[in-house]
């Protein structure tokens, strides 16, 4: 799917469904990997608020075991039920803090939770069996954890059952086994909360995909922004922007590392009368071709190829001298040769030609002035015959960076 702003033939009318088009697009792998991985992330920050809001339960749950209600409870052996939590909480976060919430993966972060959820539940078994009598807060502090644990999982509806089935199920038999003489109110209780919780994650999870959704949908023209930026959409290489701020990175490197910088202006000769001759579209066509050879006679990820405007492209040619840079120009001229691209109205060749200018970067020189150079030494390519190329001297670098 490319757009959202399609039509689909419902009931032999047309109507615009952006909805049912979002619902498509969810299904591609694209979506669908995008999706898992926001899922993913959200999840592990609803963890790590749920750590803290754990740590924030466990130390009122301490406070009123040893302050409040220390009569009701066997104070001695509490702290056995309580270490288990306290350590997972601390072994979290300090993870965290170590390692940073996006070095966490799926498996640290599932089995995190897995700790979390036994721990709790140790701890409110231990709870129950260490109190002298029926306490009302024990049953409010497993319904406080559904609430936690259902808000810290929406993302993903299994894993929120997962974590929130085990203190509904805790709540409700303590309440049967301490107040209630039928099981009805604590199946009631059981029952509403699970269907408030479960409807409301549908609610909230159908936000949080329309949110994801449109949040691709942002990144996918930010990256068509970008391409059309810097890449020329004829030749679906870089085009002069890019190349001018390429060579202004390039330059400041060779300032770092103090090595040579070359370009090659290159010109496809004759390229007005085969426009005239074979029409436009051809003329584009031999262009994307030629761009093609270019690119495929640079053989280093940072040598960079560019459209310079019309049927000029540049090539900038970082940690190679002028030696190098002629090489390259040579291998390119066979490359075009070997090609065979018909030109009717070549004055030099049945096929296309290029001619190409050859200039070295020297301290103290800048961005423009080098191109200047090499359109220069282009320029005299193209009048000492064409299908040539045309390099400084050395005797003039050297000259130029003295």
């Amino acid at each position: 799917m490319q757009s959202a702003e399609r039509y689909v033939l419902i009931n032999g009318k047309s109507r615009f469904t952006r909805l049912a088009i979002m619902e498509q697009d969810l299904k591609s792998h694209q979506y669908q990997a995008q999706l898992k991985s926001e899922t993913f992330i959200i999840i592990k920050r609803g963890l790590v608020w749920a750590t803290y809001v754990s740590s924030v339960l466990l130390l009122v749950v301490m406070l009123n075991a040893y302050y409040f209600d220390r009569e009701y409870f066997e104070t001695e052996l509490l702290w056995l039920k309580q270490f288990p939590l306290a350590l997972t909480l601390v072994s979290g976060i300090v993870v965290i803090k170590l390692f940073g919430l996006y070095r966490v993966g799926r498996r640290q972060a599932y089995l995190y939770l897995g700790l979390l959820l036994v721990s709790w539940c140790y701890l409110l078994m231990g709870l129950d069996s260490l109190s002298g009598i029926a306490m009302q807060g024990i049953e409010s502090l497993a319904d406080v954890l559904v609430l936690v644990f259902a808000l810290a999982l929406f993302p993903n509806r299994n894993l929120m059952l997962i974590g929130i089935l085990p203190f509904l199920t805790f709540g409700s038999i303590y309440h049967f086994n301490q107040y209630s003489e039928t099981p009805i109110y604590p199946i009631t209780k059981f029952l509403c909360f699970l269907g408030i919780v479960w409807s409301g994650q549908k609610i909230i999870s159908g936000w949080f995909f329309k949110a994801v959704t449109r949040s691709i949908e942002k990144k996918k023209l930010l990256q068509q922004f970008k391409r059309l930026a810097l890449i020329d959409g004829l030749t679906n290489i870089s085009n002069r922007r890019h190349f001018d701020d390429v060579l202004i990175q390039e330059i400041k490197a060779s300032l770092r590392t103090l090595q040579p910088l070359s370009i090659i202006m290159v010109d496809v000769d004759f390229f007005k009368p085969l426009n005239d001759r074979l029409g436009h579209q051809v003329g584009d066509t031999y262009l994307k071709k030629v761009a093609g050879v270019l690119n495929s006679a640079l053989e280093r990820p940072r040598d960079l190829v560019a459209r310079y405007g019309g049927e000029e492209f540049v090539i900038a040619l970082p940690d190679t001298d002028l030696s190098g840079a002629i090489q390259v120009a040579e291998k390119i001229k066979r490359a075009i040769a070997a090609a065979e691209l018909a030109h009717p109205s070549s004055g030099v060749s049945d096929f296309i030609t290029v001619s190409q200018g050859i200039a070295q970067w020297h301290e103290e020189m800048e961005p423009v002035q080098l191109l200047e150079v090499a359109d220069s030494l282009l320029y005299q390519a193209k009048s000492a015959g064409r299908d040539r190329y045309c390099a400084q001297t050395l005797s003039a670098v050297n000259k130029a960076a003295v």
